[in-house]
């Protein structure tokens, strides 16, 4: 068994958009599991933006500052068990962070079975992002057949897989993204009917276009302008769902003000909703059974965007924070 455990740390505290030079790689020995306890070695690093946040300490932690490895969702094989519910060879998802190896006692552990869908996907479309989406399309917005359904962030894991999920329950759904590169994506391979490129000097008109009469529901993973767009288009009581905050997640605390006028929402009576994933993780197993018959007959797809290498790790989140990405990030260790 190798010796050296790779991992990925912070430089220093985080100040606005991530940089590849705020990150460096360290090493240590492997950890040796105690009882109770496994070791994985990780074959896929979850790169999502939520983790901006909690390196900025906005979640239940501390602010993260010189030495500190962000959190990660990874998909890994148990290697050493002194658990008596996992065995060696096992394929696991869990919290294992911006490393090669990590020891767990079992909590938020999922054994993962490679045959009903890719591992990689156990942390895209059938993962975290997937069981956002399903949760906002299914639970919270309830999209009906017939419906108009308005995303945002549409060639990202959550926003693609919302917009499918609604499109498989009969309802004609609009994306907004950032490039045409991103709109074709949306439309061409996941299905959307139209895509809005939101940094088009026509986006405005482009939007209402494309929305028609009006969305019956907007799923927001962004906040800020975009949502007030949102609600313009927005039918009377029409639904939102308030998943994400990406144009807040880079910026100061001191500095995160937006003047939102609730007169908007009030006179388009619209019914706005919290998402937090981790209120529905006891329906998880009911999200992957309805949505991996899907994925594998590929009537929901997904997009990776991957990079190999754990020292790729921070130059590929700096990437992601940027809005680069295409599809969902992932950090690749070893053979695929």
């Amino acid at each position: 068994m190798p010796d050296r455990n790779h991992r990925v740390v912070l430089c220093r505290a985080i100040e606005g958009v991530p940089q590849p030079e705020d990150f460096r790689m360290t090493e240590a020995a492997v950890p040796e599991p105690a009882a109770g306890e496994f070791l994985v070695r990780h074959r896929y690093i979850s790169l999502d933006p939520y983790q901006r946040p909690a390196i900025a300490g906005r979640y239940d932690g501390a602010p993260l500052g010189a030495g500190d490895m962000p959190p990660a969702e990874t998909v890994g094989e148990v290697i050493r068990s002194r658990h008596a519910g996992f065995r060696e060879g096992d394929w696991v998802r869990h919290i294992g962070g911006w490393q090669e190896y990590s020891v767990c006692d079992g909590e938020r552990t999922f054994v993962v079975d490679a045959r009903r869908a890719p591992l990689s996907a156990y942390l895209g479309v059938l993962g975290m992002p997937g069981l956002t989406a399903w949760a906002s399309a299914v639970k919270l917005a309830d999209v009906q057949a017939g419906q108009t359904a308005l995303v945002s962030a549409a060639a990202g894991p959550v926003g693609a897989t919302f917009g499918q999920i609604a499109i498989q329950r009969g309802a004609r759904v609009v994306g907004i993204a950032g490039s045409e590169e991103k709109c074709r994506l949306v439309t061409e391979e996941f299905g959307f009917s139209a895509c809005v490129n939101y940094k088009r000097p026509t986006y405005l008109q482009d939007l209402q276009r494309a929305v028609g009469e009006g969305a019956d529901c907007y799923h927001d993973n962004v906040g800020g302008q975009m949502l007030v767009d949102a609600l313009g288009v927005l039918k009377p009581y029409g639904t939102v769902v308030l998943c994400g905050l990406i144009t807040q997640y880079n910026t100061p605390d001191a500095e995160r003000q937006f003047s939102f006028n609730l007169g908007l929402p009030i006179m388009k009576r619209a019914v706005m909703k919290g998402l937090v994933v981790y209120d529905f993780e006891p329906q998880r197993q009911q999200f992957f059974d309805e949505l991996a018959p899907l994925v594998a007959a590929g009537r929901i797809r997904f997009r990776e965007d991957r990079v190999t290498g754990i020292e790729r790790t921070g130059e590929h989140f700096a990437r992601l924070m940027r809005g680069e990405n295409v599809g969902k990030a992932l950090v690749v260790l070893g053979e695929d």
